[in-house]
């Protein structure tokens, strides 16, 4: 990917390098996708193609692949074990490169082949469509909002490290080593302050905020691959990386217990996930009243928990936990575990 790279990857002569000639050299593969006998089923060769685009947010693809996809009987909603995994080996092809992200079990050798055709072609076409092809427009209103409410959020970040949070950022981030994956990155926040070594890849559910951080890599030249999707289903392999990081996420995510058995999943093997959290302080009459005040709270902050237990959830994800610095009675929860 580029040094930089927009929310919508887009088609450049390094991206041509780096995707040309892993489609000649599947061609073979790709022409038996469609047209032998005995080829992968059109069902899991779409669910790939939808993986490799659902990366790339390539609009005009998606629309197209959703059609075809619906001719053949395929649903998102009503995948199989093996559209699920080529769903998610596609998304893999798109994150990683043009290379097997990893063997597919009960596939033959020749239908693996003829989806990482399949993902490299649509990668190409992702990247043509992003160029090439207007996004639609969202409707203003939500689109201003979206981005709005991003600036307010790291406007607030801003705020935060002035008043001393940044000396807890350091701390967490700047043990990062080796290849780092940020789950919600928001912004961009703590790209400064990472190890000048580590190789950095972001997440986040929220396109707008990924702008902002896009744009403040680019005025740092720091290089990091930005990654729309869900940290309960990190589209990435297993053993993919030396670090996870979070600050102040766990709080806002769906699920926090998939969330880091998911990071643990991608984590290799002496790799440490390292955390900054709020959580529910010690002190007993604090603790009550984050309690009683959390499902208020929930609701006007996006689902924010005031008094999650932060070290049990690690610990009931299979971490262990090395490295703990409580402050503010609690309130504050640096962790590193491996």
């Amino acid at each position: 990917m580029q040094n930089t790279p927009p929310v919508r990857p887009k088609l450049t002569s390094r991206a041509l390098r780096r995707w040309v000639a892993p489609l000649v050299r599947h061609a073979p593969s790709l022409a038996s996708a469609y047209l032998l006998p005995g080829r992968v089923s059109p069902r899991t060769r779409e669910a790939a193609m939808l993986g490799v685009t659902s990366i790339n947010r390539c609009e005009a693809c998606e629309a197209v692949h959703d059609r075809w996809a619906t001719g053949v009987g395929l649903r998102r909603d009503t995948f199989t074990p093996d559209e699920a995994a080529a769903y998610a080996f596609g998304q893999r092809v798109a994150v990683s490169g043009p290379h097997e992200p990893q063997p597919l079990e009960g596939m033959s050798r020749r239908h693996r082949r003829e989806l990482m055709a399949v993902s490299v072609l649509m990668e190409l076409a992702n990247l043509s469509g992003n160029r090439f092809l207007t996004p639609r427009v969202a409707a203003p209103s939500l689109q201003v909002g979206d981005l709005r409410t991003a600036r307010v959020l790291d406007a607030g970040m801003r705020a935060a490290d002035r008043l001393g949070l940044r000396h807890a950022r350091a701390r967490v981030v700047g043990g990062a080593r080796g290849d780092t994956l940020e789950i919600g990155i928001g912004t961009g926040s703590n790209l400064a302050i990472y190890p000048a070594g580590a190789v950095l890849h972001g997440i986040d559910v929220s396109a707008p905020a990924l702008s902002l951080a896009a744009r403040r890599a680019g005025r740092s030249a720091r290089r990091v691959t930005l990654v729309e999707g869900d940290a309960a289903g990190l589209p990435f392999d297993d053993a993919s990386f030396d670090t996870v990081v979070a600050t102040f996420v766990l709080c806002s995510v769906a699920d926090v217990g998939q969330s880091l058995r998911e990071a643990r999943r991608v984590l290799r093997p002496g790799g440490t996930i390292r955390l900054l959290e709020h959580a529910r302080a010690r002190h007993r009459a604090i603790g009550a009243l984050q309690a009683r005040s959390a499902p208020a709270w929930a609701r006007v902050s996006g689902g924010c928990r005031l008094d999650h237990d932060v070290l049990r959830a690690v610990r009931d994800a299979g971490f262990v936990v090395i490295e703990e610095r409580q402050r503010a009675n609690g309130l504050l929860v640096e962790v590193v575990a491996a």
